[in-house]
Formats: structure tokens, C-alpha cells, sequence
């Protein structure tokens, strides 16, 4: 507790400073912008539809809103949209394995708030969180067809409701207004592969069609290692080649192989349809179909018997100082296959039905028929197959929500709307004859239903107090109810019935937006979240004959935040831009994962604590020629865990605290170039914070990348580019092993 107390008088000391610098230094900053103005006015601004769910200038706006546009997009080597956020103060996006589709390793959190489904991503307003565990297939959005995305940091959740506590990410694509086609393809280190095909147009006067494809494949690289403890003692075969090494824990362990490259393809499909309707009214139809497959490779064991053979099951042998032994099978080895399908219809509607009132509605549907996971089971081996453990989890989600915005009078703009939406999941558990073959399932061991819906009434109005005084006041009613059951299918066999429960929640927010100068906005905010647990945490059990049982709860309520931000955005004449953002969120009823030796559980437990700082700066250097710095400090603690005590004053799991970026990007020309430095600090997995060892395999280093990007146009129809990820070579682990340098070159037509 004295650490704690320590620990948080530090974080006191550094806001206050960083408080105090800003406070000395922006009132001289915005009269020389004030100056600067009377010059000649132009605007670093641009116009943001998500933090109100109306057209606001960014510096109007009630948060710090970060805009990552299409030509940003295309001076990075992004494969996917995650990709293009991971510069962005405040966010911390995380990927280790290349460009592979990775739902459990690919994340974006906004200020330190862990877990896939307390930040919400939208596409065109729709979201993308999955109904299962609230992650997001990044990869299932081609960036070739995207307009600009749109980061709301903060709790929106008075807007967007129960997804929205660390924030919101809107990815909006882009509408046709003529023909053309693009046609890319790219090879690069790791055999990584691809080919995408885009396709807009204006059929007709009131018709547009965006179609698009997409195919990408890896061979993949070598990032899951096996690692193993041993015993004193000579008891088995002599090897060689083994490699001492720790666990994340200090434990002494053993290096023994690998579990090979894991080759991958997926494939994306979509089509849009965009109809202009009498009225002023538009009606854009979706689709979208995304797979991906990732398939078995051959391991390597590093141990080698006295006459060189390779060993890779059975008691080994090894002398350490002195004799160790310790027992492998091939299973260790091995990594099963786990497909997924994602398709998605939306429908999305505008009118204006009178000169300012507007009306918006939209309908989802999203159906994920194959979410599969693979464990190779004692006895597997990788050329006879083996048995294997499989989790087949189908899950869908529909929703829809109607939107009207009018003003009041001259002072009030009043946004209001319905939503409903209902999540279902299924799981089963397979005992697997064959781990390779996820067709052939084999017996049911065990199976979970689970459903739950939302009804929500929100409510927004933006008050124009004083010529340069906006006030935001909103709120959101949400009522959820849940059910369920939990049966296990082998002996001895048992059905557990959840029936309806429900709960309600209200969440106000308020915020005060003051701009003394044209070039200078003060932000103050506060409010209240509530979100629902994720139907994976109610309902989804897993057994599996070889780890952890991962056991549901399903009692677990709705957990809440509690927040507070303050900040201040100056614009220095026409190309600098300088912010600072201070704010706190404290949660209730934390929605908390804990494990013990056998079993992984949930539960509410209790309370946590973030407290977090954003600076960032992006400078106009000249004509073609942006710079950029941001820094982000996070102190995200548990305050109060009754089911772990231990955790009390620990750093939350999966929260960096600091992570800063720098970076050039310049179009020059027919040349465009991007050059950036990003640091993420120590994350921790180990709720206890006990995984303090680096550079071993498991652990989460402190890591320093940097990438680079250089374009040149030909003849304005064929754009060459060659991209360079982790340019420096730095071997890291975030868990597993991060991939190394790795290039990649790329050859666009448009016409």
C-alpha cells in the first residue's frame, strides 16, 4: 500500500507539472495565435460526425477527436485499420503477428482501459465489436475503401451506450462520385501476399455501387516457442540443444523448439449500394464476407539425441551445472487450425424532412457461422493427426436505431434516438479424433446457449450559452436482460437453465466546450458508463482435456465508470497544433478475470483507478512536409478486488503506461514518404504484476519500433511503393514472439 501511495503521489507530481506548463505556456501561445489569426485564417480543422452524431468542426467538438484520412492511410504500409491507429495519442493497438488476422492478439484500447469490448468500433455508425467476446476482426475493412477514421477518445457511452468507455473509433468508407477502378498487388518478407480489386461508380444519376476483394496470404514466421520447466535428476534420454532460459516469473525454464511458421490466407468480399431517393433522402445497402483460414506447419525441436536425430517426445535428459530432465510430447508442438466466416448486411437510411430536422436509421445483421479453436491433445502428433480438443463458437448480433436532429431554437440543437439489439452465442465442445480436421468434430463433450438484448432511449442537447460557450448535456437509458444454460453432454451430464434477469442503467454525460480565441478551445467533461458483460463471459465454457477450464459466470452484473477529463487545443498559425488532455475514469463492479493453477473464472470485483495524461503536437513543417509527437501516461490500477486482495494497487493487465510516437510524412510531387518511431512501455499480464522478466518468451516487453514507407506516382495511373516494418531489427515479445524486419512492395493501378 506504501508503494501505492508512493506510485500515485509520482503521477500526482507529473500531472501537476505538466498542468503547470501548459497553464504557463498557452496563454502566451494563443495571444501569438490570436495574432497570427488577424494575418490570415487557415483552418486546421476538419468536420467530425462521431462525437456528437452531428456534422461538428474538430475544434467545436467535445473531445480531442484524432482524424486518420485516407492519403494518411496510403503514406503507411496499413494492411489493416488498427494498423493506421497505432501513432494516435491515447490509443494503444496491439499486433505481433505480422499482418496476420488475429482477433485474440489485434486490439485497440484508448486510454488504458484493457479488454476488447470496452472501446467501440463502428463502420459507417454500425458496429464491428463481435457478439462473442466484443473484439474486433480489424481485417474484415479493406483500407483502400476508406474515406477517414474518426477516434473519439473518452466515455461516449450517453451516445453509443455500453461499448463506449475507453472510446469510440468510427471507420467510414467512402461513397462513389465517379468511376474508377483500383487494382493493387504486393509481395513482401515472410512470403506475405496480396491482391485487392476496387471497383466505384455512378451506375446512374441516383445509383452508386462500391465493390471491392481482397486476398492475403503468409507463410508466416516463427513466433511461438516452447518453453518448459524441469526436474533434477537423469531419468530419460541424453539431448543436446536446448537453450536455458526464464519464464516471465523468474522461474527457470528450458527452450526446447518451436512451433513453426503457421502459414495463413483470408479473403474479403463486399459489396455497397448507394441510392439517391426523392425527398433529399439516401438509402445505402451492405454486404460483407470475410474468411480466414490459418493451417498447421512443421515445428522444430531443438533437442537432439547422441547421434544427432531429433527428439521431441519422451523424458530428455540434459546436464545444467547439473543433470535435469524434463518430459516433452509432440503435442507441445503443435498449433491447430482456427477458421473464421464473418458476413455482415447493413442498411443505412437518411431524409431531411424538413429545412434542419434530419432523420437517420440503420439495421445490422452480423452472422459469424465459424469461430473455431483447435487444441492438439496428448498422444497428437503432427503426421498421424491425433486427438484434439475443439471449440466451435457460432454467434450473431442484430441491432438497428433511429435518429432525429433538430434544432430547438436558436441555442439548443437537440439529438435524440431509440436503439435496440440482441446478441446470441452458441458453444461446443468437441472431442477430436483427428486435431487437423475441424470438419470432423467427433462427440459433443459440452454445450452453452446464451442470448441478451439492450433497449436504449438517448438523448443529446448542444446549448449555445455564449458566442463562444457550447454546452453539451446528454444521457442514455439502457435496459438489458440476459438468459441462458450450461449443459454438459458427457458423463456425468447435467443442464444448468439461466432464466431472464435484467437491469437498467442511465448514463449522463456534460460538457463545456470554450473557445476565447479562434485558435484556442478549452474541453471539460463528465459523465457516467455502463457496460454489459460480453456473452462469452456469461456463457461461454470451455473444458478443454489439456489447460485451463475457462468457467463462466452467469451472474456477472453490468459493470460502471465514473469520468472526468479536462483539456485545452491551440492552434499556432496556420500549421501548428498543440494539446493536452488530463482525465480520470474509476470503475465499478470491474468485470474481472482470475485463474489458479487449474481454472480461469470471472467475476465483479470490485473497483479500479485510471488516471492519465495525453500531449500531443503536429506540425506543419511546410508545404508537403507534416511532423507529428505524442505522449501518453496511464497509472490504471485495482483499488479494491475482494475476490483477489493481493491485486489491490497492482497495474491493471494488457495497460501499458506510457506510450509516445514521432513521425514524418511528406508528398512531394509524384513522391510520398512516412517515417515513424513508436514506444510502448512494460505491460503486464499477471494481475499480481509478478511477470516482471524481459526478453523471455510470455513476457510483455517495453519495445521501441520504427516503420517507413516511400511511394512514387508513374505517369499518374501506377503508383510503386516499398514499405519497411520494425526497420531496426528489435527482437521483443509481447507474449509471443513479435515479427523482425520485414519489408514489403506494392504496385497500384487506378483508372
Amino acid at each position: 500500500m506504501q508503494l501505492y501511495k508512493r506510485n500515485v503521489a509520482h503521477m500526482k507530481n507529473r500531472i501537476t507539472a505538466a498542468i503547470a506548463v501548459i497553464s504557463l505556456v498557452m496563454p502566451s501561445v494563443a495571444m501569438q495565435a490570436h495574432a497570427a489569426d488577424k494575418q490570415g485564417k487557415t483552418s486546421l480543422d476538419e468536420v467530425v460526425v462521431t462525437a456528437t452524431k452531428t456534422d461538428k468542426d474538430t475544434a467545436e467538438a467535445p473531445a480531442a477527436v484524432s482524424v486518420v484520412k485516407a492519403k494518411d492511410i496510403e503514406t503507411m504500409n496499413v494492411q489493416s485499420p488498427d494498423e493506421a491507429l497505432k501513432y494516435l495519442p491515447g490509443a494503444y493497438a496491439t499486433r505481433v503477428s505480422g499482418h496476420e488476422p488475429s482477433v485474440m492478439s489485434t486490439n485497440v484500447l484508448l486510454r488504458g482501459i484493457p479488454d476488447y469490448s470496452r472501446t467501440l468500433v463502428l463502420v459507417d455508425g454500425q458496429k464491428l465489436n463481435d457478439p462473442f467476446i466484443g473484439a474486433v476482426t480489424w481485417e474484415s475493412v479493406l483500407p483502400e475503401t476508406i474515406e477517414r477514421i474518426e477516434v473519439v477518445p473518452g466515455p461516449f457511452s450517453s451516445l453509443y451506450g455500453g461499448s463506449a468507455m475507453g472510446g469510440v473509433i468510427n471507420i467510414i468508407t467512402k461513397t462513389p462520385t465517379k468511376r474508377e477502378f483500383l487494382v493493387k498487388t504486393g509481395y513482401g518478407t515472410d512470403d506475405l501476399k496480396s491482391a485487392t480489386f476496387v471497383y466505384q461508380d455512378r451506375l446512374l444519376p441516383k445509383l452508386g455501387i462500391l465493390l471491392d476483394y481482397s486476398y492475403k496470404g503468409s507463410g508466416g514466421f516463427i513466433k511461438d516457442q516452447v518453453v518448459r520447466s524441469a526436474s533434477n535428476g537423469a531419468t530419460g534420454t541424453p539431448v543436446t540443444g536446448w537453450q536455458g532460459t526464464t519464464d516471465p516469473y523468474g522461474t527457470k525454464s528450458y527452450l526446447i523448439g518451436d512451433k513453426g511458421k503457421s502459414p495463413w490466407e483470408s479473403q474479403n468480399a463486399g459489396l455497397k449500394l448507394f441510392v439517391d431517393l426523392p425527398m433529399e433522402s439516401k438509402l445505402t445497402l451492405g454486404f460483407s464476407h470475410f474468411s480466414y483460414k490459418k493451417e498447421w506447419d512443421r515445428f522444430d525441436t531443438y533437442l537432439k539425441n547422441s547421434s544427432g536425430a531429433p527428439v521431441s517426445s519422451g523424458a530428455v535428459t540434459f546436464n545444467d551445472n547439473a543433470n535435469k530432465t524434463l518430459t516433452a510430447t509432440e503435442s507441445l508442438f503443435l498449433a491447430g487450425p482456427n477458421p473464421k466466416v464473418q458476413n455482415r448486411y447493413t442498411l443505412d437510411f437518411d431524409t431531411k424532412i424538413s429545412k434542419d430536422t434530419f432523420i437517420k436509421a440503420n439495421f445490422g445483421y452480423t452472422d459469424i457461422p465459424d469461430y473455431d479453436y483447435v487444441i492438439p491433445l496428448a498422444g497428437a502428433t503432427f503426421d498421424s493427426g491425433g486427438p484434439g480438443s475443439l471449440l466451435h463458437r457460432p454467434n450473431s448480433e442484430i441491432s438497428g436505431s433511429v435518429q432525429v436532429s433538430r434544432p430547438f431554437s436558436e441555442k439548443h440543437l437537440i439529438v435524440a434516438g431509440i436503439s435496440a439489439g440482441k446478441r446470441e452465442i452458441k458453444t461446443f465442445q468437441y472431442s477430436m479424433t483427428d486435431w487437423r480436421d475441424v470438419h470432423n468434430t467427433g462427440a459433443v463433450q459440452n454445450r452453452t446457449a446464451g442470448q441478451d438484448q439492450t433497449y436504449s432511449f438517448f438523448i443529446q442537447d448542444e446549448i449555445y450559452l455564449a458566442e463562444r460557450l457550447t454546452a453539451y448535456l446528454g444521457g442514455r437509458y439502457d435496459l438489458w436482460d440476459t438468459e441462458g444454460f450450461i449443459e454438459q453432454v458427457k458423463a456425468p451430464a447435467y443442464k444448468n437453465d439461466y432464466s431472464s434477469r435484467s437491469q437498467d442503467h442511465f448514463s449522463p454525460k456534460a460538457s463545456l466546450v470554450y473557445r476565447p480565441f479562434d485558435k484556442t478551445t478549452l474541453r471539460l467533461s463528465a459523465g457516467n458508463s455502463f457496460r454489459a458483460p460480453v456473452l462469452r463471459d456469461t456463457f461461454g465454457w470451455w473444458t478443454p482435456a489439456t489447460g485451463k477450464t475457462y468457467v463462466p459466470n452467469p451472474d456477472l452484473k453490468p459493470e460502471t465508470m465514473t469520468s472526468w477529463e479536462a483539456g485545452v487545443e491551440q492552434k499556432v498559425g496556420t500549421g501548428t497544433l498543440l494539446r493536452a488532455t488530463y482525465y480520470e475514469n474509476k470503475l465499478d463492479d470491474l468485470i474481472y478475470r482470475t485463474e489458479d493453477a487449474t481454472t480461469q473464472s470471472i467475476a465483479n470485483a470490485g473497483e479500479a483507478l485510471i488516471k492519465g495524461i495525453e500531449l500531443e503536437i503536429r506540425q506543419r513543417v511546410m508545404e508537403g512536409l507534416n511532423a507529428f509527437a505524442n505522449y501518453t501516461y496511464n497509472d490504471a490500477r485495482i483499488t479494491r478486488n475482494a475476490a483477489k486482495p493481493a491485486t489491490e494497487g497492482k497495474f491493471m493487465t494488457q495497460t501499458p503506461r506510457t506510450i509516445s510516437n514521432v513521425g514524418l510524412q511528406c508528398i512531394k510531387g509524384p513522391w510520398s514518404a512516412s517515417l515513424a518511431g513508436h514506444y510502448v512501455g512494460k505491460v503486464y499480464a499477471n494481475d499480481e504484476n509478478k511477470d516482471v522478466v524481459n526478453g523471455v518468451y510470455g513476457t510483455y516487453d517495453p519495445y521501441f519500433t520504427m516503420d517507413a514507407k516511400a511511394s512514387y506516382q508513374l505517369k499518374k495511373l501506377v503508383t510503386l511503393s516499398l514499405s519497411a516494418d520494425n526497420l531496426l531489427d528489435r527482437k521483443y515479445y509481447q507474449s509471443t514472439l513479435a515479427q523482425g524486419r520485414a519489408f514489403f512492395g506494392e504496385v497500384t493501378v487506378r483508372f
